[in-house]
């Protein structure tokens, strides 16, 4: 549900949005689709977690250097988002206008 509300508000601030159910279901969307701009990920994912996604994602030379921001139920220890490089870490529930701001900052809006 968080996903789709999620989506939702980003088409309407003018984002192309992709959705992934899991980890798995992103790498196989990365390796085939157009590189996004930005990554929202969860840590708590069925198959692979956010972390193994993401620690994946940065052996993989054409999508290793998309941003990611975190979002979390869990949170994440410093050592572990410095080591994996992660930009931001949003804790559920979620501060929309600091999200929203967040990604602002990453990548604007397509307006398409």
């Amino acid at each position: 549900m968080l996903r789709r509300t999620l989506a939702e508000l980003l088409n309407e601030e003018g984002y192309n949005v992709e959705c992934a159910a899991n980890g798995l279901d992103a790498i196989h969307r990365l390796e085939r689709q157009p590189k996004p701009s930005l990554i929202l990920l969860d840590i708590l994912l069925p198959y692979m977690d956010g972390l193994e996604f993401r620690a994946l994602q940065r052996t993989m030379p054409d999508i290793a250097d998309i941003p990611v921001i975190v979002i979390t139920a869990v949170g994440v220890r410093p050592e572990i988002a410095m080591e994996l490089g992660l930009q931001q870490s949003f804790f559920k529930p979620l501060d929309k206008p600091r999200l929203l701001d967040a990604i602002r900052r990453q990548c604007p809006p397509s307006m398409s």
